[in-house]
């Protein structure tokens, strides 16, 4: 009769069963962290359009003050330019270069490759909203302009001056 050896080679079903446990935990630790840097970079993205979106919203005031200044008829001064602003212009998009009017619409869409007022969300979430306050006082005769994007909860402003005597 053959005497079987009492050492066995290999694993048994308990440690198998153990050592996948372990890797399994290991993995859904790894994955946890890439879910939570993915959505942490989309956050920093649209943080960072956020801001560059503001800072246009500024731009684009200052630019459509120049041209109404620049191109200004013997009436226009620029008072009736300032106030203008106030009340008019509460949003703005790249067109209003062409169109030297303010626009209308609540939110940005992305199209054409730039950024634009829509009326309705187009799934950006983003809305840019201007508050310009003419002001005339000790420090001059100047525009004060502050763009808001606001998405998913979050705000960003950007704030900017036009003075009357900039040239």
């Amino acid at each position: 009769m053959k005497k079987f050896s009492e050492t066995r080679k290999g694993f048994s079903l308990i440690e198998l069963m153990i050592a996948v446990f372990f890797v399994s935990v290991g993995l859904i630790g790894v994955l946890a962290f890439f879910n939570a840097s993915i959505q942490s970079n989309a956050g920093a993205k649209n943080e960072l359009i956020a801001a560059g979106l503001a800072q246009e919203g500024n731009e684009l005031v200052r630019n459509l003050v120049e041209y109404k200044r620049l191109n200004a008829g013997p009436s226009d001064t620029w008072d009736t330019i300032a106030n203008w602003f106030q009340s008019n212009c509460s949003r703005i998009d790249y067109q209003s270069l062409t169109s030297r009017s303010c626009q209308s619409g609540s939110y940005l869409c992305f199209s054409g490759g730039r950024y634009q007022q829509c009326p309705s969300d187009p799934g950006t979430g983003m809305q840019r909203t201007l508050t310009i306050n003419h002001r005339n006082n000790s420090n001059g005769n100047y525009l004060e302009i502050t763009s808001t994007v606001t998405w998913n909860g979050r705000t960003t402003t950007a704030n900017d001056i036009v003075y009357e005597n900039n040239y």
